[in-house]
């Protein structure tokens, strides 16, 4: 059987670099399979049984897709699943009852909403999209994210036509929670106490920030580990009950019915994709174990990674997959390599630590491989949370939550108990968000990250003791130390209809902003912070903000909080807070930048120029037509290699004959790449084409990265940078290169 499961292991490795394959192989693929199975090749059984699988959910999914939206603005019969409110609207999740596309989800907004509850059917008018999200360093991939969730579509409610309700809710599950929610809101840790019971996580951005710092992200996740924990609690007591009653339950029967309360857990937990591949695993521990010969703990794992990507092909592109399988089996390793428990309770200390520092070593490899990046407090916060809450807090939750819905007095009280055990974690979690203790490494290489996972786990393998912890210094070393930094380099953020520019030169940082008043304060928290924190940057020279309006001072404010005291230029200074463009260029940073203010007596456009390892940047400011053919007659010099489309690409700027003074070995734009109204507009692509010049849009290519180097460009985008072949929406390479004129 080993060779099945490293044919659907190899069937999954393979899948990441393969397009999308033509429908008739849905004929095809499970003939080859059969053929495999009579001449009993059971490694090409396994690679076809993963591409068989892979290729039918995958086809399932574009073909409700494409059902779906082809349709005009309809009504769709859906169940609401989950509801989200906020201060004017209610973002839903609504499983699909059509038959086109029954099964598959979708979320939608709906504004001014009735009073709704999980597991309502209604008869919904509905405009809906494609899932389109941010491609940004850092960032969560939502598109990937919705492929995996079973999400084929966005959009809102259409209040101009009426909404049919067909049946009230009468689901157990929302009921339950609304009781719990009840028994537990005025308790501090109301949000840890509703994470560990309902699997509900409507976390602050400070407490994110906390579980990211600290490195205890999975213990505020019901997964493998409260899974197991509720059934090896419920196994002990049934056996403890057995042995006082001195009526001791067979052991297979004791094992089975210890999966009931880890099961009713999955359930409150509303079945969440981690409780899921938890029940899945112990399902098959348990089947081994009662009907099967025991195997050992490397089949068994190898056995559950291959059912779990066979059950469902698309969690091979989830981090939270890889993390959970990859953690499993690195437990097990070690579990080998430390040999068995000893009995004296100092050698049994110096067990677990040691256990601890190896795992911690080896997943914060594995964390520097996903998120590009480790925390410092990973080992301290899992030597000190980790017994806390698996051999105290869960229990006492498990037990509170147990006593609540079994409608005895008092349910309220014996929440203080969980709520008490509890705070110290949510007390670490309040001042790990505070401290810049993630240590980010956007250099590294995914490729040499896992090389230095692959030389730990041979070390492990070779039992080779004191070159392990060697290793252990050696690969911090490399991660902390030795990660290559970026010379001049530009980064333009996917943030829609506004411009999130950074420059950095060495020491220099300088970032220009073109950001709409209404959003500006939720895109510098949401996309802005992420990126400084992603490049590790604290400290800015300067910041210039074109149309600075007093309606952006709380945007201004929130990001003066996360960084360093900088100057703020923008066209029309604001007193006290700004200052104007011209007086840039008596700044030092003029100087570092070789930057030149091309201005106008008239009106400032603040536009500047910036010369990047010998090419020359334009940035346009508050450019418009008449203020164009201004620049150009009092600038006959005025040139650029590389030029950011003025207002998002409207016609309201960028004339052709801007355009053809300039010459510009590459244009920028930032804009909307899933808009109604396409940008740029048609007129200025029709210049851009007639100019015949290279066009990299942040909307529909990701994040724009460009190393200036002194004789090329290397231009590299974000989205096709972190997407499997698959998933592509277009076909070039993530990277190219352009030499100088």
């Amino acid at each position: 059987m080993h060779r099945l499961y490293y044919g659907v292991l190899a069937g999954c490795l393979l899948s990441l670099f393969l397009p999308l394959l033509p429908a008739f192989l849905k004929i095809i693929l499970p003939l080859l399979l059969l053929l495999a199975v009579l001449h009993r090749c059971w490694l090409v059984t396994g690679l076809l049984c993963f591409l068989c699988s892979w290729h039918w959910q995958l086809l399932s999914h574009h073909q409700a897709v494409s059902q779906l939206l082809a349709a005009a603005p309809a009504y769709y019969e859906v169940r609401i699943r989950a509801v989200q409110q906020d201060s004017e609207s209610s973002l839903l999740q609504l499983e699909i009852l059509d038959p086109q596309a029954r099964g598959y989800q979708l979320r939608v907004r709906w504004l001014q909403a009735p009073a709704l509850e999980v597991g309502e059917r209604w008869r919904l008018p509905l405009r809906l999209k494609a899932v389109h999200s941010r491609q940004n360093p850092g960032a969560v991939n939502a598109e990937l994210s919705a492929l995996q969730q079973r999400v084929i579509a966005t959009g809102y409610v259409d209040r101009q036509r009426p909404a049919i309700k067909l049946a009230s809710s009468r689901a157990l599950r929302p009921r339950l929670l609304q009781q719990l929610e009840l028994a537990w809101q005025e308790r501090e840790t109301a949000i840890l106490l509703r994470a560990l019971s309902s699997g509900e996580r409507d976390f602050s951005p400070e407490l994110w920030q906390g579980l990211r710092h600290s490195g205890l992200g999975h213990l505020l996740v019901i997964s493998g580990l409260h899974i197991s924990l509720v059934y090896g609690w419920s196994l002990a007591l049934l056996l403890g009950l057995g042995t006082i009653c001195r009526r001791k339950a067979p052991l297979p029967l004791a094992l089975v019915l210890s999966l009931v309360p880890a099961l009713a857990y999955a359930w409150l937990a509303g079945f969440a994709v981690p409780t899921l591949r938890a029940i899945v695993a112990l399902g098959l521990f348990l089947t081994g174990r009662l009907l099967l010969r025991p195997a050992n703990a490397a089949n068994y794992w190898l056995l559950l990674c291959s059912t779990l990507l066979l059950l469902n092909p698309l969690w091979a592109i989830s981090v939270s997959f890889w993390l959970s399988i990859l953690a499993v089996g690195m437990i097990l390793l070690l579990s080998w390599y430390l040999g068995p428990l000893p009995q004296p309770w100092p050698q049994r200390l110096r067990y677990w630590l040691c256990f601890h520092l190896l795992l911690t070593a080896s997943m914060s490899l594995l964390t520097a491989v996903f998120f590009n990046g480790l925390s410092a407090l990973t080992l301290i916060s899992n030597l000190l949370f980790i017994p806390w809450c698996t051999l105290l807090a869960i229990p006492l939750v498990l037990l509170a939550l147990l006593y609540s819905l079994s409608g005895l007095p008092f349910a309220t009280e014996v929440w203080l108990l969980p709520d008490l055990a509890l705070r110290p974690l949510q007390l670490w979690l309040d001042w790990a968000a505070q401290w810049p203790v993630w240590w980010s490494l956007p250099e590294l290489s995914g490729t040499v990250a896992l090389l230095l996972c692959a030389l730990f786990l041979l070390l492990l393998l070779l039992r080779v003791s004191y070159l392990v912890w060697g290793c252990f210094v050696l690969t911090f070393s490399i991660a902390m130390l030795l990660t290559p930094t970026a010379g001049v380099r530009l980064t333009l953020l996917d943030s829609g209809q506004a411009t999130v520019l950074l420059l950095e030169q060495r020491d220099t940082k300088l970032l220009y902003l073109d950001i709409p008043a209404p959003q500006a304060e939720q895109l510098v928290r949401q996309q802005l912070l992420p990126l400084l924190q992603f490049y590790r940057i604290r400290q800015l020279d300067a910041v210039i903000w074109p149309r600075l309006t007093a309606e952006h001072l709380p945007a201004v404010a929130l990001l003066r909080q996360n960084t360093t005291t900088w100057p703020l230029f923008s066209a029309d200074a604001l007193p006290a807070t700004s200052q104007a463009c011209a007086a840039i260029e008596k700044h030092e940073l003029a100087a570092k930048l070789t930057l030149r203010h091309w201005s106008l007596p008239d009106k400032d456009p603040c536009s500047l120029s910036i010369s990047l390892n010998g090419w020359q940047l334009l940035l346009p400011g508050r450019l418009q037509r008449l203020t164009e053919q201004r620049l150009l007659a009092r600038y006959p010099e005025l040139s650029a290699d590389l030029y950011l489309l003025s207002d998002f690409g409207r016609d309201s700027a960028n004339s052709l004959a801007l355009l053809q003074q300039l010459a510009p070995v590459q244009l920028l734009l930032a804009a909307n790449g899933a808009a109604a109204h396409p940008y740029p507009v048609t007129a200025v692509r029709q210049r851009i084409a007639l100019l015949q010049l290279p066009l990299y849009h942040s909307g529909e290519q990701g994040a724009i990265v460009v190393d200036f180097q002194p004789r090329q460009l290397k231009i590299s985008t974000w989205r096709q940078r972190q997407r499997p072949r698959w998933t592509e929406n277009v076909t070039p390479g993530a990277e190219t290169e352009i030499r100088t004129r």
